[in-house]
């Protein structure tokens, strides 16, 4: 080789080092976090100090659909009975499709505290995905410090999924939004996080893995991650998913020290954080004198939301009420969209507030859904929620206008059917 190309190759070398650092270092002073697989912070020190004494565990999923699936949540269960065959452990399974952290934190206590977790995993990157930071930021505070003001031994740790909107985010070394907003609070309180998104974005890269795929696991040799840029693959993506939550438990379990630890909370990222949240039956507020409360149980139209409810409220004629009473910020419902469903009118404190429609252009069948109303002043207040049975254009609203068209007397009634009221604060009687 000339001693000329050498140099050139040499100068070349540490252009491309100098150039890497300088945005490395400018990503980083920035305040934007980088990629990176694991940030074990405190550590787990409480759920390892119970594996080293044969305890009983219990470990709960708070998170969205692809934590509902029989994936990643059942075997990273089934690694941990595995690995720590001395301890116990039982699963609190508080997953639900299509919600964010702003639900989450509502249900918290009804879905996951009362059950009296050791620790928590919150997983809602992707349904984050287009939400304010601010508004991601108070909800994952308030799952943090409710928790930890219900139990300050309990451990929790964030987990980031992967979709197909953060793939170029991913690829070029930074975290989505919905991410970034949640490292916030991770670092404030010392929480470990774990990116499952990091291999899967380096095993495509290099031609390991590949993406999407809807109609195939496999694409000559190559594993696909999952059919839709969302849900992996059980086979594969959340087999990714469960490999990587195993080496960053077996880091943190190396790293940092197994001994109890009480958290303790301090000044909060965001004082406007959800602090005093919580379901309650409807049957709680006043009712007007024509809701049917049927058991979800005993009716084929409900049997399928028997995991979260008990009974469903039904009412179909305009003017139906329910009215509540309560001091503090934030209200809401968690009821059932569907072919029958109709319209509601929020009144607060006398005035006009707004028109709910609980149709929408999936509502070929039944869901459970959320409304919530935010950023009240914190204050007594009466909340009225009226029905409003008339009659509207349901098919000019939905996406599959064949089902209305084959079935349309399974859309002429325009009910609401309520679940739970969501309180950020206290009900008065």
């Amino acid at each position: 080789m000339k001693p000329n190309t050498f140099f050139r190759k040499f100068l070349y070398t540490i252009l491309l080092v100098v150039a890497v650092s300088f945005v490395v270092s400018a990503l980083e002073n920035s305040g934007i976090p980088t990629l990176k697989e694991l940030h074990a912070r405190g550590g787990l020190p409480n759920y390892f100090s119970k594996i080293q004494k044969g305890k009983s565990i219990r470990v709960a999923y708070l998170g969205g659909s692809i934590t509902a699936q029989a994936g990643w949540r059942v075997y990273s269960l089934e690694w941990m009975k595995e690995n720590f065959p001395l301890a116990k452990f039982e699963e609190i399974h508080a997953a639900i499709g299509g919600t964010g952290s702003n639900f989450g934190v509502f249900r918290l206590h009804e879905h996951v505290l009362r059950f009296k977790p050791d620790l928590l995993f919150v997983e809602f990157a992707v349904n984050d995905d287009g939400a304010a930071s601010e508004r991601v930021i108070r909800a994952m505070e308030g799952i943090v410090r409710q928790t930890w003001e219900d139990n300050p031994y309990v451990d929790i740790c964030f987990v980031y999924t992967i979709k197909g909107d953060f793939l170029e985010t991913e690829t070029n070394g930074q975290l989505p939004e919905s991410a970034q907003a949640m490292e916030k609070v991770a670092d404030k309180y010392g929480i470990p996080s774990v990116n499952f998104g990091f291999e899967v974005v380096q095993q495509v890269k290099e031609g390991k893995l590949i993406f999407s795929n809807p109609d195939s696991k496999e694409v000559n040799g190559v594993p696909v991650f999952c059919p839709d840029r969302v849900h992996p693959y059980v086979e594969t993506g959340h087999k990714i998913y469960k490999t990587v939550l195993a080496r960053s438990f077996e880091t943190i379990k190396k790293e940092k020290a197994a001994k109890a630890k009480k958290h303790k909370v301090s000044k909060p990222v965001n004082p406007e954080y959800f602090s005093d949240t919580r379901m309650l039956d409807f049957t709680n507020a006043d009712l007007s004198d024509n809701w049917e409360i049927i058991p979800v149980k005993d009716d084929e139209r409900f049997k399928g939301f028997g995991r979260f409810l008990d009974h469903v409220g039904r009412a179909c004629n305009t003017g139906e009420t329910i009215t509540v009473h309560f001091k503090g910020k934030a209200i809401g419902v968690y009821d059932i969209m569907g072919p029958d469903a109709g319209k509601v009118a929020v009144e607060i404190d006398g005035e006009p507030r707004d028109t709910l429609s609980r149709f929408d252009k999936y509502c070929t069948y039944r869901r459970m859904n959320f409304v919530i109303i935010d950023k009240l002043e914190d204050k007594e207040h009466q909340v009225v929620f009226k029905v409003i049975a008339e009659p509207f254009n349901k098919r000019s609203i939905l996406t599959q206008k064949e089902d209305f068209d084959q079935h349309p007397e399974k859309y002429k009634e325009n009910c609401w059917h309520v679940g739970k009221i969501l309180l950020d604060g206290k009900l008065l009687k």
